[in-house]
């Protein structure tokens, strides 16, 4: 039987420290927490190599003392509580004395800082967890923390890290996320020498968010209580986007990754498709922030009042949603209200409203708002009576009344339209005016950009910053180009099959249903037959794509029944 050791500082420090610093996303995240700890009102973050090859976090805040330096790298050692009493009412993001520490125990690290009010600052070096340097110097008021050869002496974490992109967007993420909650700080996100995100401290948070989600469709904002919880929501619908999209949750102006939170936001995603950025304020006392090393999981007291936080922004932000209308033209309105071959009539009950002339399929131009598919070389002789006032269409196929759901019908065609067109091409639609893409997008495209070029997605690398200059061709539907990028952006990120090709066709057949004729739409007699001919076209025309019928038979045969003429 093996016996029981204690283990070296060198094992047991390594251990802890993998609980805290698992990639350059921790690193960056713990030093940043510290700076808006130390009230800054500037904060710069540079990375090299994604953070794989070297790390810096410097701010203007507070500062440490000189004789303070060795201390703050050790193991809970700590200026943000000093009692048991104290956990239960935390208000800072750090409070657990770990982070520099376990920084110290996995990288080199140089700490060179002036505390305010003092003349002078002083340097702080370390190499293999031990300290090799501690030297006053001249130094602006703050803190500068560099980070060197991370994860050097663990080769199992280090070969577990992404590219340098996927590495630089996780930190990125990060810095968003705080901007957004810090909006009176500015940020600045440097990669390689260049700058890739940055706010101006001004304060204006819808402004933070229109640089990570971009100006439309309009954000909107609410603020509600439910119980001891107080929560102020910033919501943007997104065309294209089934579920949730990019997500903030904030508690206590903490970041979090919480399955309560995650669970009601995902409830309310359900109703209100788009981004989130949710920021949870309540009494310290009623939420319990020592739950993991990193600090993202919380535990609440009234795990109900979330949800219903949560539910009541969905009440008052409404829906449905005022999401831009992305047809590719217009149907023309028509007036109808005669019975053919009969005069006008003024009869309403039945609820019918009839064209003035049944007209057939054959020499009918292409549904407007449709794509156009392959026409039969015998299509089936067809009527169109009319549409309903509940907005069906009435045809008469010889042997039945048929009743037609427009909008499930241009639902079936835009569907089996795009996906006929991604299985079998890869066409380009070049944009007149090439779009440049926000630095914080163009950050996510560049983790992606194998996938997206390969896709369709012309995108470009010039003096302006990344130009989106081609978008997929799919057809007579059309969307904003950046729309487009970011549902492909999104489906990328939640693929899980593999299968990138099948992942990108479905967003965009889901954005074509989103596009598709509402119910209310009046069709003309050409629209009305145009959309029979196309739904016949499919492959799958009695239903759409969610499994609702499109059509509707009354045969001959049963009316005679139900009229006694049998």
């Amino acid at each position: 039987m093996l016996s029981i050791t204690e283990l070296s500082e060198n094992v047991w420090s390594r251990v802890a420290a993998g609980e805290v610093v698992e990639r350059p996303a921790s690193a960056v995240k713990e030093l940043v927490e510290n700076s808006i700890d130390a009230q800054a009102k500037r904060i710069r973050v540079s990375l090299k190599d994604g953070g794989r090859l070297g790390i810096i976090v410097e701010d203007d805040g507070t500062g440490i003392a000189f004789d303070e330096l060795p201390l703050a790298l050790m193991y809970h050692a700590t200026s943000k509580i000093s009692a048991v009493e104290d956990l239960e009412h935390i208000m800072t993001l750090g409070y657990r004395g770990e982070a520099l520490a376990s920084l110290v125990a996995v990288a080199d690290v140089e700490l060179r800082s002036r505390q305010q009010g003092a003349d002078s600052g002083g340097i702080i070096r370390t190499r293999n967890g031990k300290i090799t340097e501690h030297i006053p110097a001249n130094c602006p008021q703050g803190t500068l923390v560099k980070v060197e050869n991370l994860f050097s002496g663990l080769p199992a974490r280090r070969k577990f890290l992404k590219s340098a992109s996927g590495e630089l967007r996780r930190c990125a993420s990060f810095i968003r996320e705080y901007a957004v909650c810090s909006p009176k700080t500015s940020f600045t996100l440097e990669h390689d020498g260049k700058t890739v995100f940055a706010t101006d401290g001004a304060g204006d948070k819808k402004r933070i968010l229109a640089k990570i989600w971009g100006n439309s469709p309009e954000i909107q904002s609410v603020n509600v209580k439910a119980g001891h919880t107080e929560l102020e929501c910033w919501f943007q619908a997104r065309a294209g986007l089934t579920g949730r999209g990019d997500t903030m949750a904030f508690v206590n102006g903490r970041t979090v990754n919480d399955p309560v939170v995650k669970s009601a936001i995902s409830q309310a995603a359900r109703e209100l498709a788009g981004n989130w950025a949710l920021f949870f304020g309540l009494d310290p006392s009623l939420v319990d922030v020592n739950i993991h090393p990193a600090k993202s999981e919380v535990r609440f007291r009234y795990n109900d009042e979330i949800y219903d936080a949560v539910h009541e922004c969905v009440r008052h932000l409404g829906r449905p949603m005022t999401i831009p209308e992305i047809l590719s033209a217009p149907a023309p309105i028509i007036t109808h209200s005669t019975i053919p071959n009969s005069q006008p009539s003024t009869r309403t009950s039945s609820g019918w409203k009839f064209s003035d002339t049944p007209s057939a399929v054959k020499d009918i131009p292409a549904f407007q708002n449709t794509f156009t598919l392959p026409e039969q070389e015998e299509a089936p002789e067809i009527q169109y009576l009319g549409q309903s006032s509940g907005g069906y269409l009435v045809y008469d196929n010889g042997e039945a009344i048929i009743l037609a759901d427009p909008h499930a019908a241009h639902e079936r065609v835009n569907y089996e339209r795009i996906k006929s067109i991604a299985e079998s091409s890869h066409n380009v639609q070049k944009l007149l005016v090439p779009a440049v893409l926000h630095p914080t997008l163009a950050l996510e495209v560049h983790e992606y950009e194998r996938e997206l070029k390969a896709s369709g997605f012309g995108l470009e690398n010039t003096a302006q910053g990344v130009e989106l200059q081609a978008v997929p061709a799919i057809g007579n539907v059309e969307f904003e180009p950046e729309v487009l990028l970011r549902a492909s952006l999104a489906a990328l990120k939640n693929n899980r099959d593999g299968d990138t090709r099948a992942v990108l066709w479905r967003t965009w057949a889901t954005m074509a249903c989103k596009a598709s004729v509402k119910l209310t739409t009046k069709l003309s007699q050409n629209e009305a037959l145009a959309l029979w001919r196309e739904l016949h076209d499919c492959k799958q025309p009695n239903v759409c794509p969610h499994g609702r019928p499109t059509m509707i038979e009354l045969k001959n045969s049963d009316l005679l029944k139900r009229f006694g003429r049998e």
